[in-house]
């Protein structure tokens, strides 16, 4: 039940037919209530005085005392029936049992008598005290039939059952409109929505269409501009590097070294994010050993650092990108060393798997992150401290970039630190 009503909340189409019924069963009950009570109005005033004025006209063609051969004339020519009830006689022109105590009558006046009328069994009465006797002309009234009630029932549901294919007819392109927008929010911005309506959903699709035609275009441009900035960077940056080794300063040379070493790795940084940063990145896999790419990766480049490895993922084989997984791993040691405080521990590097999953965790004993700043620390350029300072380390795409490339493996990248305890990174990346 539950699941109906959030079904008819959240569809539509569902809301609209709802609406409809409600409005119609509302017009039915007002109009069925004005239409009663116009009715009993009319009764009252127009069509009661002429059947007590018909009632009166029986009565003297009976006479007093009653005349039962008139009476049964009368009741043969008019189709009613009619019961005289007195001391001396007790005459009905129907078989039926009557019994006139257990009808309910109302009583009318007006300038000439004081009449009754009431009703039983679908037969109206009507009813004249004289004196010694009493007169009860009864005229039957049609019965309700259940069949016609069953029939109206059929004709509702049919009407509303119409209704839903023409409103489901009428926004139909809405499911079309919704899986063009769900295709583009996925990175198929050359994806277009097609409606050959002229109306207001026409409209909307081609709105949508050319907002589209405008982020494509609009991305495409920084995309280009931001790859042609870091191309041509790396020009002038490899002859700056070869003409800083010829200088004679060897702390001038180091800094300069260190420095143009930084920017080529912002410029790689940058350029591997742009290609990542859509949902149908292209990822050349094939099989990876993950403990063995960990282990070269220490030797190659970390093995001036205190790291400890817990690797019991042992000759787990996945396929995934070689050197995208190879920078995602160095990045994490990076700032774990970066920021790690070796007189409170050591860094520790672990691979766990799991079925179809492998997690590999990078944990320091750095400063933490304050509360506040995790839910950002995976933004491009973001970083807790403002200053920038350059013994802070980085620009802010290190992490960014490990999110990014997990995620382009189908995998999730999840951060726990506390702040005077130090860090922990977990990437779980499903076979």
């Amino acid at each position: 039940m539950k699941k109906l009503i959030k079904n008819i909340r959240y569809s539509l189409i569902s809301r609209l037919i709802l609406l409809l019924l409600v409005t119609t069963v509302a017009l039915l009950v007002v109009v069925r209530i004005s239409t009663l009570a116009i009715m009993n109005n009319q009764f009252k005033n127009n069509i009661l005085p002429h059947i007590f004025e018909y009632q009166r006209y029986i009565e003297r063609e009976i006479g007093s005392p009653p005349n039962i051969k008139r009476a049964k004339a009368i009741a043969l020519r008019t189709g009613a029936t009619i019961h005289i009830r007195g001391a001396s006689i007790n005459w009905s022109s129907d078989s039926r049992p009557f019994h006139p105590y257990d009808i309910e009558f109302k009583e009318h006046h007006d300038d000439e008598d004081e009449l009754k009328h009431g009703e039983s069994d679908h037969v109206r009465y009507l009813m004249s005290d004289r004196g010694d006797h009493k007169i009860y002309i009864g005229f039957a009234r049609r019965p309700e039939r259940h069949g016609e009630g069953l029939i109206a029932l059929c004709l509702i549901i049919g009407i509303v059952y119409l209704c839903y294919r023409g409103i489901r007819s009428l926004f139909r392109p809405i499911e079309t409109i919704r899986l063009g927008v769900q295709k583009m929010g996925e990175g198929e911005l050359d994806h277009r929505i097609e409606i050959k309506r002229k109306d207001e959903l026409g409209e909307l699709a081609a709105t949508v269409n050319t907002m589209a035609e405008d982020i494509e275009g609009m991305l495409n441009s920084k995309r280009e501009m931001l790859l042609a900035i870091s191309h041509e960077l790396r020009s002038p940056l490899t002859r700056s590097r070869v003409s800083a080794e010829l200088i004679d300063d060897d702390t001038i040379r180091k800094n300069l070294s260190s420095d143009m070493k930084e920017m080529e790795q912002l410029i790689t940084e940058l350029l591997e994010s742009e290609k990542l940063n859509q949902r149908h990145a292209q990822l050349n896999r094939s099989p990876v050993v993950v403990n063995k790419l960990i282990e070269t990766l220490l030797t190659e480049t970390f093995s001036h650092d205190e790291i400890q490895t817990d690797l019991r993922a042992e000759s787990v084989e996945m396929e995934l990108d070689e050197p995208r997984i190879r920078l995602l791993v160095k990045n994490l040691l990076t700032n774990a060393v970066r920021h790690n405080r070796p007189e409170q521990g050591n860094i520790v590097i672990s691979t766990v798997s799991q079925q179809d999953s492998i997690q590999i965790t990078v944990s320091d004993c750095g400063i933490g992150i304050e509360p506040e700043h995790l839910p950002h620390i995976t933004e491009p350029f973001y970083r807790p401290d403002p200053s920038r300072q350059r013994k802070t380390g980085g620009y802010g795409l290190g992490l960014y970039l490990c999110r990014m490339i997990t995620e382009a493996h189908g995998g999730v990248l999840k951060i726990e630190s506390e702040v005077g305890q130090g860090t922990r990174v977990q990437v779980s990346l499903t076979t």
